[in-house]
């Protein structure tokens, strides 16, 4: 039927592989396709679980062995679909006919075997030749497990037997010349193979020339032997029992010692660890097996140069050479594994005449030549597995550095280092080693930026350093800002020159990274392109399908392919983001290649599917509050990612991106205040308020310069609480005025409800206490008449401190227990632990100290649960003071010290006055007075940080904080 999904082909004459046309299925890690392995090859057949974990681990499985089996074959499934069947305890694999390339395989060599006729030679010889050339390398290689050991060894035979059977038939048809390099590789792999030998011989001897010498032909002849005739067969030779055992190398004439590596750097900065981990890995033998360490990482980060550096520190543990190759593996013409191996043959002593045509004959030629050496090799920048596994030796005493920007994931390793961009200090030093020590410490602030703006990377820090010291005149502010983006990133020679650069030349960075561009389609170039639109630190699937327009399930393919080139890195499961230099370079290409208004839906899309993020996370957060009309249909409480990536000042926020996004469309106001809005209980329960500031500012400045009511009492309200939490009151009563007169105007009730509550807020600061009263009333009977049982219970719970305040003790027990029980009711985790915390309060007001403390432990449990490290802290600040009530002086000052880290990591400077304070309460009460002195001073400067009105009756007390 048209359009129906090709069925698969299944590979094991080689690395184990599926396709579904043109496309390779992926199949994970090596000991899920060492399953599927052991499926196919029973294909039909029911495979029980105790074969499988047998044939995976031997006789020492691990105890997790049947559910690592399950999940192997749950994730089989899911690429493969239902064509793999539970019986039992057991799995059986249905494949259809000619499915599978051993199957294809035996049915030409059956065919073949059924031309026994003179006339049908030639044609039995070419079917065998079309199922050999099936084979793509050694069977089922990488794959781990006793089973695909025992079956590659099998296979192998199987090949070599057909092999036999192809060339006598060959020889038939008097192929005598073209056989005869093909059966010298041959005889070299198999060196004590007889038939092979004999037929190496005959071809030799119908050509005229004479039979190849092997090590038995070299054995030295003892004085009672004459010298045997080269052209008689060596099997005719009777063997000496008293000969030793022989190795092919101790016959053989000593090989040459490759030197290949390039010259090392002179040091590697910050790389310590790495060098000792590879170093360590690449001295130490695996019984049976070859070690490969692979280095990974974006371009220029210093992957040649690191190994480069560790093989030369190993060339005396690899004594019988260093073999090096460049395989060019980010370039539109990688390098041949068959061309390479051509090179180290060579390397090794062979003559280029003697290389075999075949690359698995070369293969297999290389594999016996190193076998049994220590030999070391540097495969560097490889493609993807398939290049690097080609060029393996097989003996246990090589190892092989490989390189890539790709992961390798298939390839087995004994050590994988991830190279990330340098730190700071380090990025620094490496200027210095360049540019000159003292020039960058007489600057630090902008060496520092020029730091930052080289991404970390080796590559173009060594650039940028090599140019300032070419220009002793320049300071680095100079160069810092030909880095600021109102340059172009990446021209011919800029940003790292401002000379004139040659037509078609590149800087040595854009020359690193353009061959991975260079390598994508269209769709995924687009992509990498538009990712770096919105100056974020990372995006999810959802957030790359937005900018590009993409369905989800190829924006993921696109983003795969982007980190497997090197061009963006994946920290986390489903995030991916661009290093500094990469998002310059995509950003520069932008500009090249699309049209400014394909930009502005690109960015407005982005800044819609934000939006629809950050309403799920408030509908979750504030359950029954409509803010933005309709529910999500899909509220997502259970989402971290989103809720770190929305406002992670680390990583540009949210409102970040919205006030880029505003600087470049305007018109887009209205979404970017709706977006302030979903994100505010995020930044209250992350206290991340002094981040949101400036972008805010722009929001709120934009809607009043287009005279949107509706986006200016949105904006104002946001902004109005940030500057409340903060203590600038003056500034956010101003703002917080403004904004209730827009929200009025437009009739935008829920966004009344939360400024009336804020403005209570803002008094509650100043110690306006029946004034908060008033406010807190109007908003409760303003979030009724809106409906919003959420507006209705925050507001009541904000009321707490001050009915305490106000001597009510009796009313703010009763509205915390209501309010407890309404947050219960709606599944509201954020008003159940603020609650919590009023229920704390109002105990300890009342003198019951351990009811107090009970209620505080539960609410900073339910805040971190919940993602609201603001509550948590809240919690940790109350408990102490309760436990200091209490005369539990031990417990105070244990709790004080969690209150302090707590409020610290927020850099909620007024939280932390009052754990300081109840702190150095306790210590001075336990009799360490000079801790006690230090916490006091302490205190003392946060407050000063906090900007704070200090309480008349304790200067050490800001009003706000005094009941907690």
């Amino acid at each position: 039927m048209d359009g129906a999904e090709p069925e698969p082909f299944f590979s094991v004459l080689g690395a184990v592989r599926v396709r579904r046309g043109d496309a390779q299925v992926p199949l994970g890690a090596p000991q899920q396709r060492a399953l599927l392995a052991m499926l196919l090859l029973r294909r039909n057949d029911v495979v029980d679980l105790d074969e499988i974990v047998d044939g995976l681990w031997g006789e020492e499985p691990p105890r997790t062995a049947a559910g690592t089996v399950r999940s192997h074959v749950y994730r089989l499934r899911r690429a493969l679909g239902p064509r793999i069947a539970t019986h039992g305890q057991g799995y059986l694999l249905h494949l259809a006919p000619g499915a599978l390339d051993l199957d294809v395989f035996d049915g030409l060599v059956a065919e073949a075997r059924t031309r026994t006729t003179a006339e049908g030679t030639g044609e039995a010889a070419e079917l065998l030749a079309r199922a050999l050339r099936l084979w793509q390398g050694a069977p089922l290689a990488g794959l781990p497990g006793p089973y695909a050991g025992i079956h590659r060894e099998r296979l192998s035979e199987l090949r070599l037997s057909v092999l036999l059977e192809r060339i006598e038939l060959d020889l038939r048809l008097g192929r005598h010349a073209r056989l005869v390099p093909e059966l010298t590789g041959l005889c070299a792999q198999y060196p004590l193979h007889g038939r092979l030998r004999e037929l190496a011989g005959l071809a030799l001897a119908r050509t005229g020339r004479t039979a190849p010498t092997t090590a038995q032909d070299e054995r030295p002849s003892r004085p009672h032997e004459p010298h045997g005739n080269p052209g008689t067969p060596p099997a005719a030779e009777p063997p000496n029992p008293a000969d030793p055992p022989a190795r092919p190398h101790d016959r053989t004439p000593p090989l040459p010692r490759p030197a290949q590596l390039p010259f090392p750097p002179d040091r590697l900065v910050g790389r310590a660890e790495a060098v000792a981990d590879l170093l360590g890995t690449l001295t130490t033998p695996r019984p049976g097996s070859i070690t490969v360490a692979a280095v990974t990482g974006t371009g220029g980060v210093g992957k040649s140069a690191l190994t480069v550096h560790v093989a030369h520190r190993l060339r005396e543990h690899y004594p019988d050479g260093q073999l090096y190759a460049h395989l060019r593996g980010t370039s539109a013409d990688p390098a041949d594994p068959a061309a390479v191996l051509a090179g180290f043959l060579q390397a090794l002593g062979l003559h280029e005449r003697d290389v075999p045509e075949g690359p698995h004959e070369r293969a297999a030629l290389f594999r016996t030549t190193v076998a049994d050496r220590r030999i070391l090799l540097v495969l560097d920048d490889a493609r993807d597995t398939a290049q690097a596994e080609a060029l393996l030796p097989g003996s246990a005493t090589c190892a092989v550095l490989v390189t890539a920007r790709a992961t390798l994931d298939g390839l087995q390793t004994a050590r994988r280092v991830r190279l990330e961009p340098l730190a700071v200090p380090d990025a620094l030093a490496v200027l210095g080693e360049v540019a000159g020590r003292e020039r960058i410490a007489a600057d630090p602030g902008q060496a520092q930026a020029l730091a930052e703006r080289c991404g970390g990377l080796p590559l173009a820090l060594r650039l940028a350093g090599a140019r300032l010291a070419a220009r002793p005149s320049w300071s680095l502010s100079d160069f810092v800002r030909l880095l600021d983006g109102s340059h172009p990133a990446f021209p011919a020679l800029p940003p790292f020159s401002v000379f004139p650069a040659p037509a078609g030349s590149q800087d040595g960075v854009t020359a690193c990274i353009r061959p991975s561009y260079d390598l994508l389609d269209d769709e995924e170039a687009r992509l990498f392109r538009l990712l770096a639109l919105p100056r974020r630190g990372a995006t999810d699937i959802a957030g790359a399908a937005a900018l590009g327009g993409l369905p989800p399930a190829r924006a993921g393919q696109c983003l795969e392919r982007l980190t497997g080139l090197g061009l963006l890195e994946s920290p986390r499961p489903g995030v991916y983001r661009q290093y500094p230099l990469l998002r310059m370079f995509a950003a520069e290409r932008s500009r090249e290649e699309d049209r400014p208004e394909e930009q502005a839906v690109a960015i407005t899309r982005f800044l819609d599917h934000l939006l629809a993020e950050a309403r799920a996370v408030h509908a979750a957060e504030r359950p029954g509050h409509r803010v933005f009309g309709a529910f999500p249909p899909e509220p997502c409480p259970g989402r971290p990612d989103s809720r770190r990536r929305l406002v992670d000042p680390e990583h540009d926020g949210a409102l970040a991106v919205a006030a880029q996004i505003l600087e470049a469309v305007p018109s887009a106001v209205a979404v970017a205040a709706d977006l302030a809005l979903a994100v505010e209980p995020l930044l209250e329960g992350s206290y991340l308020w002094a981040e949101s500031l400036e972008p805010l500012r722009l929001i709120l400045r934009t809607a009043r310069d287009q005279g949107h009511l509706r986006a200016a009492g949105r904006a104002g309200h946001v902004l109005g609480s940030a500057l409340a939490h903060l203590g600038r009151l003056d500034e956010a009563d101003r703002t917080l005025d403004a904004a209730e007169h827009a929200a009025r105007a437009v009739g935008d009730d829920a966004v009344h409800t939360g400024i009336l509550n804020r403005r209570a807020h803002v008094c509650q600061y100043r110690a306006q206490w029946h004034q908060a009263d008033v406010l807190h009333r109007e908003a409760v009977t303003a979030a009724e008449a809106y409906g919003s049982d959420w507006a209705c219970r925050n507001a009541r719970a904000r009321s707490v401190k001050t009915l305490l305040s106000l001597s009510r003790p009796d009313e703010a027990a009763e509205v915390s227990r209501t309010t407890l029980a309404s947050a219960v009711d709606a599944g509201d985790r954020g008003g159940q632990a603020y609650a919590l915390y009023n229920l704390g309060v109002t105990a300890r007001h009342q003198g019951r100290t351990d009811e107090a403390v009970d209620r505080h432990r539960q609410g900073a449990e339910l805040g971190a649960r919940s993602g609201s490290p603001t509550m948590e802290a809240m919690n940790l600040v109350s408990e102490t003071a309760a436990q200091l009530a209490g005369n539990r002086l031990p417990d105070a000052v244990e709790c004080g010290e969690r209150a302090v880290e707590a409020t610290r990591r927020l850099r909620w400077h007024a939280a932390e006055v009052r754990a300081l304070r109840l702190l150095g309460t306790a210590l001075a009460a336990t009799g360490d007075r000079e801790r006690a002195r230090v916490s006091l001073d302490r205190a003392a400067d946060a407050l000063t940080l906090s900007g704070l009105p200090r309480n008349p009756r304790d200067p050490l007390l800001p009003p706000d904080v005094a009941s907690l």
